[in-house]
């Protein structure tokens, strides 16, 4: 007919039907017929698949005509303390936020709502937070959720709006942001090391030093750590520069390098009865590297060098002083026997008859060993 106007709707569609630019009914699934004189009548169609209506003018059109509308729409709100988890058919699909709403058409899916009040249960559930971080929208919660994993030898420190309120062993956990400002600080507890590299030290004597020093250090009262230091990295690290340059600025050059390890025991100290009141220990500290500047490397290596030349003149004097004790020994001992100074006699004819070619003796063997010898070489 010519003024009836048919309207087919899909069974996952909604329609709005309006005449003269009005509302004037929501439409289900089906075939509907209207009469339609001067064509006044206009349909909007909404694919329901996802079941949230999201667009602004149809939120405000319903609204207006609630009594007209109010069986094919539901509205989900939340109060300025409280986060509502969205489930479609079992399944999460979104989060509400505090002082928020979202509309969704009523439709054969089963729409669940789960309340939370954020400020009496601030930790989310392991189940929860299991939904929540596997969500497509995950993104979106970055500022609403907190999620940290204490491991083991780590001590976790929950705070909220500034005021420290559990220690966290190892595990995981969440916690609602909204409304309030959550954080978790991790603390490492096992022994850490901790390099004060490059000091340029003055000693007493006004030489300049480089030195590097190496510490190892546990947090032991994670607690007092954070709480009464804004970083106790920053504050050991002062701490054992400050000592560092106590130990060598008292000390002339030559008492420090003839007594490095004094430098280690003066460092950890002073430093273990400082940082000890705030939950540090310290466990070892040492010099890893006392570096000269390049005169002084000359001027030292001269000093050694002339004092290994004065060791070994000494030694070879005391050599010389015993040789020459020794031969005066021998010269007593051959002033006193005529025989054993022959015997010497011998023994020198005998390493130089090696080193001749002719030897000329005169009066036969007793001339040999009474007279002189002539040596023709």
């Amino acid at each position: 007919m010519i003024f009836r106007k048919r309207i087919v709707v899909a069974d996952n569609e909604r329609a709005l039907l309006f005449r003269d630019r009005q509302l004037e009914a929501v439409l289900t699934a089906g075939v509907h017929q209207f009469w339609d004189f001067g064509n006044r009548l206009k349909v909007r169609l909404f694919d329901i698949t996802a079941t949230e209506i999201t667009q602004k003018d149809v939120k405000v059109l319903l609204r207006n005509k609630a009594s007209l509308c109010k069986e094919h729409y539901t509205v989900i709100s939340t109060d300025e303390n409280e986060v509502a988890l969205i489930h479609v058919d079992g399944q999460f699909t979104d989060l509400i936020k505090p002082q928020s709403e979202k509309w969704f058409w009523n439709t054969a899916a089963k729409v669940e709502v789960k309340r939370i009040n954020v400020t009496e249960q601030v930790e989310v559930s392991v189940k929860d937070m299991n939904v929540l971080a596997k969500a497509a929208k995950a993104s979106v919660l970055s500022k609403g959720l907190v999620i940290k994993e204490v491991v083991n030898q780590q001590v976790g420190l929950l705070f909220i709006d500034g005021q420290l309120q559990r220690v966290l062993k190892a595990g995981k956990y969440g916690f609602w942001n909204f409304n309030q400002s959550v954080d978790v600080a991790v603390v490492e507890t096992r022994a850490q090391t901790m390099e004060v590299a490059g000091q340029e030290i003055l000693t007493k004597d006004k030489v300049s030093l480089r030195v590097n020093l190496s510490a190892t250090f546990k947090v032991t009262d994670a607690v007092t750590a954070v709480t009464e230091l804004a970083n106790h990295n920053d504050f050991l690290y002062n701490a054992l520069q400050l000592a560092l340059r106590k130990a060598i600025g008292t000390q002339v050059l030559d008492a420090l390098l003839a007594d490095k390890e004094a430098i280690d025991t003066f460092v950890r100290g002073f430093v273990a009865k400082k940082v000890a009141d705030f939950g540090l220990t310290l466990i070892e500290v040492g010099v890893k590297d006392i570096i000269l500047p390049g005169e002084m490397k000359t001027i030292l290596n001269q000093v050694v060098e002339a004092e290994k030349a004065a060791k070994a003149n000494i030694i070879k004097r005391r050599e010389e002083t015993a040789a020459t004790r020794s031969l005066l020994n021998t010269a007593k001992l051959m002033d006193q026997s005529d025989t054993l100074r022959r015997l010497k006699e011998l023994e020198t004819l005998e390493k130089v008859a090696d080193k001749v070619n002719n030897i000329t003796v005169f009066g036969g063997l007793e001339g040999l060993t009474k007279d002189n010898i002539k040596l023709n070489v």
